[in-house]
C-alpha cells in the first residue's frame, strides 16, 4: 500500500520540468510506469544515505585537478553554445575562446565575469 508520495518541481530547463517523486512502499507498477513514460528517470533507494556531493572525495579529488580552461569547455556546452555562440556573446573570437578551452590563453578576473555573464552563471564555477 502507498504510504505517501510528494511530488515537486525540482528544477526547469531547456527540455522541460523536471520533478522528484519522495514516498514510502511506492509501488512496483509506478516506479515501472515512470521509468517507461520518461527515458531519463532516476531510481534512488530511500534506504542509501544522501551524501552531500561537494563534501565528498571524490569530488574534492576532481575539483583539485579540474584547471577553468577544462570548466569553461564543461560550462560551455552543458548550456549548449558552440564556440562560435560563446565567442559571439561575449564579443570575441572563436579562437580566443578555444585558446581559453584548450589553455594556452589565460582567463583573467574580467573575461571570466565577462564569460559567466554570457553563460547566464557565476565567474567562480570557472575557478571553482
Amino acid at each position: 500500500m502507498l504510504e505517501a508520495v510528494k511530488m515537486r518541481l525540482t528544477s526547469k530547463d531547456a527540455k522541460g520540468a523536471m520533478f522528484t517523486f519522495e514516498g514510502k512502499n511506492i509501488p512496483d507498477y509506478v516506479v515501472l510506469y515512470f521509468q517507461s513514460a520518461f527515458p531519463d528517470v532516476e531510481v534512488v533507494d530511500a534506504d542509501e544515505e544522501p551524501v552531500e556531493i561537494m563534501k565528498s572525495d571524490w569530488f574534492k579529488e576532481i575539483e583539485s585537478k579540474t584547471t577553468p580552461a577544462e570548466s569553461l569547455k564543461l560550462l560551455r556546452t552543458t548550456f549548449g553554445y558552440t564556440q562560435q555562440q560563446l565567442a559571439d556573446k561575449v564579443g570575441i573570437t572563436k579562437q580566443q575562446i578555444s585558446a581559453m578551452e584548450r589553455g594556452r590563453e589565460p582567463i583573467g578576473r574580467k573575461m571570466a565575469h565577462r564569460l559567466a555573464n554570457a553563460l547566464g552563471t557565476s565567474y567562480k564555477n570557472l575557478f571553482w
